[in-house]
């Protein structure tokens, strides 16, 4: 493969340890296709299903540093910004959307002409939407986003510039919507910060203009702490990136502007105090005829004319303001802050769901406190039940071997550095039959592998950083997954992995196919497995699957010995039970902390097994006013009227399998 088509990732993998960009196989989907524009080369993605008469949006991506030549190739829908557009393992989209995606040696001017081109033979068809056209790149790309619509003004709805500074006129991109996101450490951002404080001031900001957390005026700007130059994947898994540019509408009215002129952002209150609101909302080119403001998620008071002030009275914690605005003619834009009352943290839980033995648990905590809040456990107390981890962000997850009641001392700060000791106490209960529990998973380096579950969204390798996760298991969902790291290829000898099992198994081993751009093989020891009919899709990455019984026991792997073998990257392996196995979810949340009247309130509801992902309703019984569940399980809203309140909840998983419990729920 030519070295121009392999350059576009490497920023973005290195240091992830997915693999090196050399090894990506990457296979389009039927929906991209080659196209020409004089020298510029490009690959177009068709959506599916479009329906006659109707126009769609454009979105335009340019890909990074560095290219050979011109030449264009589907290895450049790879790139998080193109395939954000598309949901890339699913290839669905919320939206049908065109998507170019061009390639380029160094810079990007010389195709502005070509791509718009590109982009007008669509809307001259009847097909894209002028009203609807975005634009994004990473790195190079970035700069290439800039300098876009600078050349252009006025002719893209929405810009989504990664990983680059910005150089030119600020009064030229003032009134395009641009979300501009980098790494803290990126040194080719460096000076980022200070040209979104520029481009705020001229939009008539008159505070420090570098703070990310300001929403409603021109740019928006995120910054993520500890990262470098790879930022893409980062700025497009974590935000709703295409959600605020589909908002985004370029119909000649520009957006408004607004901000909090008090209070600021994070300003200090005690309990009781009235909190004085001034809300400063301008329209560039019109008026502003309606400001909403909101208080904890609940509307407040609107405004139909200035001043935008009012005052409430703050109640402990953190308070969420927000408002929006809306022009004459018809847009709107959306500002935040909030405001706190010094607390202590608490974490107000009845109990936690229960768990299973050899089953997968995930239990996020929500502890109350100022600013963000952080976990530990205290080791000095207990130990987490064997099986089970927690991450500083509040994640309980594992696979339990040993049923019982285990007591769960955690310390839970917030930015205040306000400190509490929980404790908690975990009911783990016995195993489905045909389950299989695994224990002391070691590999040669005397490290214990990760144990998981094969489900969508899961990582297969622990150094995939996430980004590489499961978009099609094929039947193998929920089997338990052994997670090796993907660089330990290079292993030789007849002991990479070995692990003990508690009843006869079949172990399945994954390791990555190239029969697209490139070719690999086996280990000669795999040779003897049953290879399965069918693969597993993890994004850009597809896998072969060999299968083997084992009996109980202690069960070694050998290594895949990248230079006798010329295996490209690790396997990993999946684990199932000889018996006959029910995978149908079955709710674990037993109580439902009590909810606080007029104050936010968000629980998840949780769940064991499932296939695919599920979905949640409510089958009977009644919500509190202001709270509502949706699909994914997650009850929120500001509770309005005092009372406890029962209901049923069901969950379905993908195969159709439901389970269905009864909760009950306060509101003090």
């Amino acid at each position: 493969m030519n070295k121009r088509n392999l350059i576009i990732f490497i920023l973005i993998l290195c240091g992830t340890g997915v693999l090196s960009a050399q090894d990506i196989d990457y296979k389009a989907f039927p929906e991209w296709s080659w196209g020409k524009e004089d020298s510029t080369e490009y690959m177009l993605y068709t959506p599916k299903n479009m329906k006659p008469g109707e126009v769609y949006p454009i979105a335009l991506f340019m890909h990074g540093c560095c290219g050979k030549d011109y030449t264009a190739s589907p290895r450049n829908a790879v790139d998080p910004p193109a395939r954000m557009w598309h949901n890339f393992g699913a290839n669905t989209q919320k939206i049908p959307t065109y998507i170019i995606s061009a390639a380029t040696s160094r810079g990007w001017s010389q195709h502005f002409k070509n791509l718009k081109k590109v982009i007008d033979n669509l809307v001259e068809k009847g097909q894209g939407d002028p009203a609807r056209i975005y634009v994004t790149g990473f790195s190079m790309g970035g700069r290439g986003t800039w300098q876009f619509i600078q050349e252009y003004p006025g002719y893209f709805a929405a810009a989504l510039p990664m990983g680059m500074d910005f150089q030119g006129d600020p009064e030229l991109v003032k009134n395009i919507p641009v979300w501009t996101n980098q790494g803290e450490t990126d040194w080719y951002c460096r000076g980022l910060s200070e040209n979104v404080a520029i481009i705020r001031k001229v939009n008539g900001y008159p505070f420090d203009g570098t703070v990310t957390w300001e929403t409603g005026v021109n740019p928006r700007y995120s910054n993520f702490k500890g990262i470098g130059h790879g930022v893409q994947w980062m700025a497009a898994s974590t935000q709703d990136l295409t959600g605020w540019a589909y908002s985004k509408i370029n119909d000649g009215n520009t957006h408004p502007i607004v901000f909090f002129e008090s209070p600021r952002f994070k300003e200090k209150y005690v309990t009781g105090e009235k909190v004085q609101v001034r809300i400063n909302a301008k329209d560039p080119d019109g008026n502003i005829e309606k400001v909403e403001f909101f208080v904890a998620g609940k509307l407040f008071k609107t405004f139909t004319k200035e001043p935008f002030e009012t005052e409430f009275v703050i109640q402990n914690g953190d308070t969420q303001l927000s408002t929006i605005v809306y022009d004459n003619g018809g847009k709107t834009e959306y500002a935040r802050t909030v405001v706190q009352v010094d607390i202590n943290p608490s974490l107000d839980m009845g109990e936690l769901p229960y768990a299973r033995v050899g089953a997968l648990y995930e239990k996020q905590l929500q502890a109350n406190g100022n600013g963000t809040i952080k976990y530990e456990v205290n080791y000095g107390e207990n130990l987490l039940p064997a099986g089970f981890s927690l991450t500083e962000n509040g994640l309980l997850k594992g696979i339990p071997i040993k049923e019982g009641r285990f007591p769960v001392s955690l310390i839970i700060s917030d930015e205040d550095n306000d400190r509490v000791e929980v404790e908690l106490e975990l009911e783990v209960r016995r195993k489905r039959t045909g389950e299989v529990v695994i224990y002391q998973t070691m590999n040669t380096f005397n490290c214990p592998s990760v144990i998981t579950k094969a489900r969508l969204w899961e990582i297969p390798h622990f150094n995939a950083d996430n980004e590489i996760n499961f978009s099609n298991l094929n039947g193998f969902d929920e089997l338990t997954l052994i997670q090796t790291d993907s660089r330990d290829a290079e292993v030789a000898g007849e002991e990479y992995l070995s692990f003990v099992v508690n009843d006869e198994v079949q172990v399945y081993v994954a390791y990555e196919k190239f029969d697209n751009l490139f070719t690999s093989t086996i280990p000669e020891w795999l040779k003897s497995w049953e290879k399965e009919d069918k693969e597993i899709v993890a994004q850009y990455r597809y896998f072969d699957v060999y299968k083997k019984s084992f009996p109980r026991g202690k069960i070694i792997l050998p290594g895949g010995d990248v230079i006798k073998n010329k295996v490209k990257a690790n396997y990993f392996v999946m684990v199932q039970g000889s018996g006959e196995m029910d995978y149908a979810p079955e709710i674990s949340t037993t109580s439902l902390p009590s909810a606080a009247l007029n104050q936010p309130y968000q629980q998840q509801l949780d769940r064991l097994y499932g296939i695919g992902e599920v979905k949640w309703k409510l089958i009977s019984g009644k919500l509190p006013e202001g709270l509502e569940l949706c699909e994914c399980g997650v009850l929120s809203g500001t509770p309005g009227k005092k009372g406890k309140f029962k209901f049923t909840m069901e969950v379905t998983d993908l195969n159709g399998n439901s389970s269905r419990a009864n909760l009950s729920f306060k509101v003090r």
